[in-house]
């Protein structure tokens, strides 16, 4: 009866450790998946270039319209000059090292690449894009990983504010902001005697 109750014991003992080893392997490879899952699909950086505003008013000489356009790049470029401002705003935990922004009317969406401690991943964010003088606004609406819904509580970017004025000459006062479908023509209040003085 003893070897009867030891054997079970082993038995019992050699099943509760199988099972273990099952369900930490499990674990293992579920995490791998997880991690290979939310990695970012391409390579994104969050270098920039500034506005060159001198090309741009060249233009407004030969059109005589006190206008400018600027496109889905440059809009991105601005953008990503202002998230990396926005830094202190993310996570404690996450760390963001690329970007890129594309713009659709007032719809404006971002990919970005950054890692959750060690862990690399690639997220989408949604904006909503609106004027308030000459700042362009952009209003975190939600956060995406693939196809995971992150809380806002928990990756809430706020709004990112994009001076123009710090662009663009004093002699350029924005009086207008329209959005378009691939970036947004700015109108300004302009004395063309002025124009000369940025060349």
């Amino acid at each position: 009866m003893l070897f009867g109750r030891k054997g079970a014991d082993m038995r019992l003992g050699k099943f509760l450790f199988r099972f273990i080893i099952t369900i930490i392997i499990v674990v293992i490879i579920a995490a791998g998946v997880l991690i290979w899952y939310i990695a970012p699909d391409r390579k994104l950086n969050l270098n920039y270039t500034d506005l060159n505003i001198q090309d741009k008013a060249m233009q407004m000489l030969k059109t005589k319209k006190p206008e400018i356009t600027l496109n889905n790049e440059e809009l991105n470029e601005l953008a990503k000059k202002e998230l990396i401002k926005h830094m202190g705003d993310m996570p404690p935990q996450v760390t963001v090292t690329g970007a890129e922004f594309r713009f659709h009317g007032q719809e404006v969406t971002a990919d970005i690449n950054g890692k959750w401690e060690f862990i690399p991943f690639g997220a989408e964010l949604t904006f909503t894009m609106d004027a308030d003088g000459s700042v362009i606004v952009l209003k975190h609406e939600s956060t995406k990983i693939k196809s995971i819904r992150v809380p806002a509580e928990t990756w809430g970017l706020g709004t990112l504010s994009v001076p123009l004025k710090e662009h663009l000459p004093d002699i350029l006062r924005v009086d207008d902001v329209q959005f378009l479908d691939n970036g947004v023509k700015l109108t300004f209040k302009l004395n063309w005697l002025d124009l000369p003085s940025l060349f």
